[in-house]
Order: structure tokens, then C-alpha cells, then sequence
């Protein structure tokens, strides 16, 4: 997707690490932190991550999961355990600048897109309540998700949201 004024998606590529990384590390607590071991496994075990380029910036990115991945997360894990076929979006962070201009849109459309061709009938995600991220459960909600349950996956401190989107 590529407009010459506007912003790009893409597939990631290695090259995209350090920018995916610091972009990524700016969004903690929103995502979990990465380091260059853990973003080369989860991107081994990905079905999609696509990044966002701005002038020649990357701006944003996303990782998605499809059932069955051998992904030791418990909020992974939780979705694995109701779904037989899910798309499962691990993350997604923009940069201060990107937000705001309908690029998370973008990306989760083609997520959309992506698992419906694959007869997926799930988009799933979690958001942090505690603390909480209220510009993403507010797009979440938006963009068609319910709040199925809220866990605490990792202490009292962390609660999250899980959320479902159906795919027809």
C-alpha cells in the first residue's frame, strides 16, 4: 500500500530492526519490551508484520500470529485455548506522529482481510487496563472489538482486556 505523499506499508525486513525496536521501546507500557533476541524470534514466528514508513521513517509496525505457533505467551495462549483459527495481534505501536491519521485502521482493515481469506473468523488482541491505555480500548472498541474478559496476567499491577473482533 503506497502513496507517494503519504505514508507506506510494508513487509518488515531485518533491516527494519533497530527502527522497529526503539519504536517498539517507546510504546512500553502499551507493548511488552523487546529486545533484538526476543523481536527476531517473535518475527520467525509471525504470519504478518507489517511496518509504516513516513518520508523515509519507520512510523509504525505490527505483529500478528496465527493459531498453532508455539508462542509462550499467556495471552496467546488464552485465545489459543477458545479459538481453533484465530489472527492474533501481538502488537502494534505508531510513533507520536503517525497516530491520529488512520494508519492503525489501515493495518488492522488488511489484518481483516488477511484472516478472512485465511478462514479465520477471529481477530484477537489484548489492551492494558491497568495501567491503562484508554486511545487504544477506545479504538478497539471503534473498530468493532468486545471486551470478552479482563486477566491479570502478570500480577495485580497488569490487567488486561481481551478483546474479539469477528471476521465475516
Amino acid at each position: 500500500m503506497t502513496d507517494a505523499t503519504g505514508p507506506s506499508i510494508r513487509d518488515y525486513t531485518p533491516k527494519d530492526a533497530a527502527a522497529v525496536l526503539a519504536l517498539n521501546q517507546s510504546n512500553v507500557p502499551e507493548v511488552g519490551t523487546l529486545d533484538l533476541p526476543r523481536l527476531e524470534k517473535l518475527i520467525g514466528q509471525a504470519d504478518w508484520v507489517p511496518v509504516v514508513e513516513l518520508g523515509g521513517e519507520i512510523v509504525g509496525f505490527a505483529i500478528l500470529l496465527v493459531e498453532g505457533t508455539d508462542y509462550a505467551s499467556t495471552n496467546y495462549g488464552w485465545f489459543q485455548d477458545r479459538h481453533e483459527r484465530f489472527y492474533y495481534v501481538d502488537r502494534i505501536a505508531l510513533g507520536p506522529g503517525a497516530r491520529g491519521q488512520g494508519l492503525g485502521q489501515t493495518l488492522y482493515r488488511e489484518a481483516v482481510r488477511r484472516a478472512s481469506e485465511a478462514g479465520r473468523s477471529v481477530l484477537c488482541a489484548e489492551v492494558n487496563t491497568i495501567p491503562p491505555n484508554e486511545p487504544s480500548l477506545r479504538f478497539h472498541e471503534r473498530f468493532g472489538f468486545t471486551e470478552t474478559t479482563r486477566r491479570c496476567p502478570y500480577g495485580d499491577e497488569n490487567e488486561v482486556a481481551m478483546l474479539e473482533k469477528s471476521i465475516p
